[in-house]
């Protein structure tokens, strides 16, 4: 895998690079940020809803199930002690089509994304402070 960087861009907004890509995380004005970016919870969460739709519509794709384009949606409840994300609910829109006895192979699609398996396992996190 790539080397990921972040830096400080302004504020409290910071620039993320992978390879030749940037992307910018901030927080809400009222969580003291300016809103340049997403913030790092969103991020989290846009992460496994793309990983979700690339994984399903690659799925739909092979299997020829359907002519369009999967969405995710998600929507995320935040909880207390320790801050951290409570719950995540995910809904899957499917190109039409789809048959509805492939649902239950979908799902199955759907929750071995790497980031949803992540979740379900969370890795070992070492923290430097250089």
């Amino acid at each position: 895998m790539d080397l990921i960087t972040i830096s400080r861009r302004e504020g409290l907004a910071f620039d993320i690079r992978v390879r030749h890509h940037t992307v910018t995380s901030d927080l809400s004005p009222a969580d003291g940020g300016r809103d340049v970016g997403a913030a790092p919870v969103e991020m989290l969460a846009g992460s496994l809803g793309a990983c979700i739709g690339m994984m399903v519509q690659r799925y739909c794709d092979s299997c020829g199930h359907g002519d369009g384009d999967v969405a995710v949606s998600l929507t995320l409840e935040l909880a207390d002690q320790p801050k951290r994300i409570g719950a995540i609910v995910v809904d899957v829109e499917l190109p039409d089509g789809v048959p509805a006895n492939r649902r239950d192979a979908i799902r199955r699609v759907a929750e071995q994304c790497v980031i949803h398996e992540t979740l379900r396992n969370p890795p070992r996190l070492d923290v430097e402070i250089l």
